[in-house]
């Protein structure tokens, strides 16, 4: 690979340090406001560090860009909200993406869903989170699940006893649910905490 220049190097470790600390990759005008540039000089940037071979970019996406031979990253869609609480209605259409190490999804069907409510708190999963949730895994007892309850959804504790399934928060304040009809999303198995000062 060609040398890069102090300039060149500093908007590739703000792009892969970004990547690293949301999961997902800058857009053009989160890098310009780092540098405090406009996005022209910033589409030169990228250009020149994907000649030189650091940075391939995906056009079609917004934060589409992806650092050669480092870790892989996939991308996975953010569908919406789901309720650590009280049932939400699912949002189906994707909104944005972040971006999970092919370590964590394992080529597996994967989905992301932002966390509102308090109910599973003591679980440490807050409110603004991001879950990262695996379609078609194999669900034990004590698994954390998102569930559609009613064509609502909602983020719980899965347990099965005698035929008989209970969905709990950890969150004592919330009565444990005990459906009759009920779909499993997907199982939990990753989050992602933004951090705000």
């Amino acid at each position: 690979m060609e040398k890069l220049t102090e300039k060149q190097r500093a908007v590739l470790d703000f792009i892969e340090n970004f990547s690293l600390e949301n999961g997902n990759f800058p857009t053009i005008r989160e890098i310009a406001a780092k540098f405090n540039i406009t996005i022209g000089p910033v589409q030169k940037y990228i250009k020149i560090l994907e000649k030189k071979g650091y940075l391939n970019r995906k056009e079609s996406m917004a934060r589409g860009l992806e650092i050669v031979d480092r870790q892989k990253f996939s991308p996975v869609p953010v569908l919406g909200n789901v309720h650590a609480g009280t049932f939400l209605e699912p949002v189906e259409d994707a909104r944005d993406y972040v971006y999970i190490n092919t370590g964590v999804t394992r080529n597996r069907e994967c989905f992301a869903l932002k966390v509102r409510g308090d109910s599973m708190e003591p679980s440490g999963i807050v409110e603004g989170d991001t879950v990262v949730i695996s379609k078609n895994s194999h669900i034990a007892n004590g698994d954390i699940v998102v569930v559609l309850v009613d064509g609502e959804a909602a983020i719980k504790v899965y347990n099965k006893s005698n035929g008989r399934v209970c969905l709990r928060s950890t969150n004592h304040l919330y009565p444990p649910v005990y459906p009759k009809d009920y779909k499993i999303l997907g199982k939990l198995i990753y989050l992602l905490r933004e951090y705000k000062n």
